[in-house]
């Protein structure tokens, strides 16, 4: 028995593949790119299929071929890239969310993790969310997701697939790279520690909820670990560091690491008219509640954690 993660080359899979090898699972890495693109430390520990998520015959393949029993769905093209070709996106976010679960349950899947997202919400909320605000997305990236989510309940229901998922706020962590609205944030630490010059693209009083990496995958191999009769909520949502620093305060933390630090702002209209419909606060009270989710720290902690992240990189 075997546990497939689609998008199994991009920094959460890798990093959640790795935690499953850890815990002596049997990891099968699903991406479009090659296995040179995976760490050289967990190439060996995985098998490694490279296919496309929009070709169903490679996804049901992979999952036949190496009898998948579990699966994290990570596989997403994220939002900037998805407003700029939306036709791309729903092809890789709804089809492939499609081919994934439909694999499952040809297979007799057990568990199937997928990877939700505060973009999810849109118009209707007064900057305050939890599980039961109604979303109501303003860009293809979040109708993606939504078409997930709700995807994966049929799947529940009507199949008995145990579907769960989180909807992550925006990560932040060296190598970030993937292309969304909110890639400030570790834009401009990374900038900063390389000692280069960064234009932020938003007002300095943009805020929004930020989680480091490490807790995002965190969170994912926790809900992994919950007991089935414990999943009520299904996605749930999971909070952010607190308080949230505007893009202007988490600036003046990096200058604090960085006196050098040279970051300058131009807002990108693009990118004010999408971040304005995003949550600045995020309630996680039902993944607390049902499988003892718990996120601290600040800022600063994600900062200094980033930094100390980047140095191991440039020494492995």
């Amino acid at each position: 028995m075997s546990i497939i993660i689609t998008g199994g080359c991009g920094l959460i899979g890798a990093n959640l593949a790795r935690i499953m090898v850890e815990k002596g699972q049997e990891v099968v890495t699903f991406d479009v790119t090659p296995a040179k693109a995976l760490p050289a430390d967990l190439a060996s520990k995985v098998t490694h299929v490279q296919g496309d998520i929009t070709n169903f015959s490679e996804v049901l393949n992979a999952f036949r071929d190496h009898g998948v029993k579990e699966v994290f769905h990570l596989a997403a093209t994220l939002s900037a890239p998805s407003e700029a070709n939306p036709w791309r996106a729903y092809k890789i976010n709804n089809e492939g969310t499609y081919h994934a679960l439909e694999a499952a349950r040809i297979c007799g899947v057990g568990k199937f993790l997928f990877s939700s997202s505060m973009g999810s919400y849109g118009m209707g909320h007064d900057g305050h969310i939890s599980d039961e605000t109604i979303q109501q997305p303003t860009i293809i990236y979040g109708v993606t997701k939504v078409f997930g989510e709700l995807l994966g309940r049929y799947y529940q229901r009507k199949f008995g697939i145990d579907f769960r998922g989180v909807r992550l706020p925006q990560i932040v962590g060296p190598g970030v790279t993937a292309g969304g609205f909110g890639q400030y944030n570790p834009g401009m630490i990374e900038a900063a520690a390389q000692g280069r010059p960064y234009e932020v693209w938003v007002p300095e009083d943009t805020v929004l909820p930020l989680m480091y990496i490490s807790d995002g995958i965190r969170s994912l191999a926790e809900l992994y670990e919950a007991d089935a009769a414990a999943i009520k909520t299904r996605i749930y949502n999971l909070g952010q560091i607190t308080p949230s620093p505007t893009a202007a305060e988490l600036a003046e933390i990096v200058k604090g690491f960085f006196p050098q630090a040279q970051i300058s702002f131009k807002p990108d209209p693009q990118a004010v008219e999408v971040l304005q419909y995003i949550p600045s606060y995020i309630d996680g009270s039902n993944a607390a509640k049902e499988w003892g989710w718990k996120l601290e720290g600040s800022a600063q902690d994600m900062v200094r954690e980033f930094i100390a992240d980047m140095k191991a990189m440039e020494q492995d």
